[in-house]
């Protein structure tokens, strides 16, 4: 990390001067690693264990077929021979804890922005806010509720789950060029990338946020690729059937594949896989086949996608490049606002809220310095 790097990760990631982004989408521009995977269990005996056992074994069986005249000596010479080949044969996988970071750390960036970054050049670099609530330097006038200020008679709620996104939508004034109200409903505790709350406790405040507006107001709701938000949508499509809700959320399509930041909902510790027992695993096993059902009959997603959410992988909306990011919040906006009446097309059995192009096909090509998202349809 150097301030010639950073300077050339702002100007891609504020298009030049033109978008206003927070921090915490530069640290995801910006990384120079991510890596992420789940623990795994030991299995098998160790190798020094079965050495233990096997080599004794054998040299008594040995001893037996020298010593002993009433036993055939090729019946215990076979016995030998059969323990060393098995301890040969044996295999030991070893237990690796899980692993869930972005280089450099949150922690590590921040720092060094607010910190020397800040003293050697006054400020953060144009264009860059701090989207930590206790820096108070993030958003526009968030009400209470976690909204954005007042908007007279709004047309549309738009629902982010991010709050570093929710900062760059108020900065760059998104949802008011719409006339729309910005809610903020987080789905992970605090600043925590491993926090993530019950998905009912994200829908069920969501639905208290929405419900503070005007009935039948078009929701466009974004959020990350992770199992909270794949079934944010369908469950606020069946809660309020009268309202049109567009999802513009990251798909788990558009991240499974290629360079985009993955991370693990259960926090890494050493020795996680080491300490695993096997009532663990296989508690931790049903959990996950439980999820994936669900992310496959509620959220519709494939048999893959809703595997690797289960397993605990998610991806961050707020490392999606902001440029893009702008765009697939103008176009679900748009999308919004001229969808037609849900009873209306409820009665003719169309599907009011389906089949919309959320992400477009042709992301705008990224730096070597930063992630990148396919595009992909969304049902």
């Amino acid at each position: 990390m150097h301030d010639l790097r950073l300077r050339r990760c702002v100007e891609r990631a504020t298009d030049g001067g033109r978008l206003t982004v927070a921090l915490t989408q530069l640290w995801y521009l910006s990384r120079t690693g991510n890596s992420a995977r789940p623990a795994v269990a030991r299995r098998g005996v160790p190798p020094g264990l079965r050495w233990l056992v096997a080599l004794p074994t054998a040299a008594a069986l040995v001893a037996c077929a020298v010593l002993v005249r009433a036993v055939p000596a090729y019946v215990p010479l076979a016995a030998a021979l059969g323990v060393l080949v098995a301890a040969a044969v044996m295999r030991h996988r070893p237990a690796r804890a899980a692993v869930s970071e972005v280089q450099p750390s949150e922690d590590t960036f921040r720092r060094l922005m607010t910190g020397h970054w800040t003293r050697t050049y006054g400020g953060l670099p144009d264009g860059v806010v701090d989207d930590r609530p206790a820096q108070g330097t993030a958003g526009r006038n968030t009400t209470e509720r976690g909204g954005s200020a007042t908007v007279s008679r709004p047309r549309a709620v738009v629902l982010c789950t991010d709050r570093a996104v929710s900062v760059f939508l108020q900065e760059n004034d998104i949802p008011g060029r719409f006339r729309a109200v910005l809610v903020h409903v987080p789905e992970r505790t605090g600043s925590s990338r491993y926090g993530a709350r019950p998905h009912r406790e994200v829908v069920k405040e969501a639905l208290r946020g929405i419900d503070g507006f005007r009935a039948g107001l078009p929701v466009v709701v974004l959020h990350d690729a992770g199992v909270q938000g794949a079934l944010l949508v369908p469950l606020l499509r069946a809660a309020r059937p009268d309202r049109v809700v567009v999802d513009a959320g990251l798909p788990v399509a558009a991240v499974r594949y290629n360079r985009a930041v993955r991370l693990l909902n259960a926090a890494p510790s050493a020795g996680a896989g080491a300490t695993a027992t096997a009532a663990a695993v296989a508690v931790a096993v049903a959990v996950a086949v439980a999820v994936a059902e669900k992310l496959r009959t509620v959220a519709g997603l494939s048999e893959e996608d809703a595997a690797w959410l289960a397993e605990g992988f998610w991806s961050p909306l707020a490392a999606v490049p902001p440029r893009l990011l702008e765009t697939v919040a103008v176009r679900a906006l748009e999308h919004a606002l001229t969808a037609p009446d849900p009873a209306a097309t409820h009665r003719s059995g169309d599907a009011r809220n389906q089949g919309f192009l959320t992400w477009p096909g042709q992301a705008p090509a990224p730096g070597p310095d930063t992630s990148r998202t396919e595009g992909t349809n969304t049902a």
